[in-house]
């Protein structure tokens, strides 16, 4: 099977493409193609994002907002001027659109390569330490690429969402069904969660570790989607508190 149809198939036969994985030599170019498409697609979605004047314009309101209230701390004399127009200075470098594109291209490029290598690990461990089966670290990483082709695609699905939809932050997620974001909600945060192309991924991760690891699917389905089920809710934790804090 070649690298083409490994990237194609595994969207309708994950199963074949993961018993080949299995029984092939270690190939870099099965968790490496993933891993730029998945970077690329990212950083077009940040540029599609910085670029919409309603993000320019909700941030200038933010600021503004910022302003006013150091302003107040300055007359109570809880703030010092000079600190005061270091913040706001720093404030308008970072919201710049030239600074959002860059940092936020860069954090989306190292996401796209930093989440093989995190599901690789999770299926991993979960193959070691719970399946009791001897299964190489790069086997885990082919499969874990090529099954993120899925979120490939649900980037790519969410950049069109975001070029067609008089929405901010267009996504395939529950949030697609409300209007307005509020960052320090949890429960707007679990319907980001919820969302298509993360359940298909772990569905096909689960098919992927039952093969590596010679195991019926349910059982390594239930622990893939247990791991999952954590790193969304300490996502959607740390989320909550960061837009708190933002707020």
């Amino acid at each position: 099977m070649s690298l083409a149809a490994r990237l194609l198939n595994v969207f309708a036969i994950p199963g074949e493409v993961f018993e080949v994985v299995r029984a092939s030599r270690v190939s870099v170019a099965n968790w490496l193609v993933p891993a730029l498409l998945s970077a690329a697609v990212g950083v077009l979605s940040v540029l599609v994002v910085v670029s919409q004047p309603a993000l320019q314009e909700k941030l200038r309101e933010q600021l503004d907002q910022q302003a006013k209230v150091m302003q107040q701390q300055v007359k109570d004399g809880k703030l010092k001027k000079t600190e005061a127009d270091r913040a706001m200075a720093l404030g308008r470098a970072l919201t710049q659109p030239a600074t959002l594109r860059a940092l936020g291209g860069t954090a989306a490029a190292v996401f796209g390569f930093g989440r093989v290598f995190w599901w690789a690990l999770v299926l991993w461990v979960l193959a070691r330490a719970f399946l009791k089966a001897h299964v190489d670290y790069l086997k885990a990483l082919e499969v874990a690429g090529l099954g993120l082709m899925i979120s490939v695609l649900g980037g790519v699905v969410t950049l069109l969402l975001m070029l067609n939809l008089p929405k901010l932050f267009a996504t395939t997620d529950l949030t697609l069904a409300v209007s307005g974001f509020d960052p320090s909600r949890k429960s707007y945060l679990l319907l980001g969660a919820a969302n298509l192309f993360s359940l298909w991924l772990v569905g096909v991760l689960a098919v992927g570790l039952a093969r590596l690891a010679r195991v019926p699917f349910m059982r390594a389905a239930w622990l893939v989607f247990a791991a999952w089920l954590v790193q969304e809710s300490f996502l959607v934790l740390v989320g909550g508190l960061l837009g708190q804090f933002a707020l």
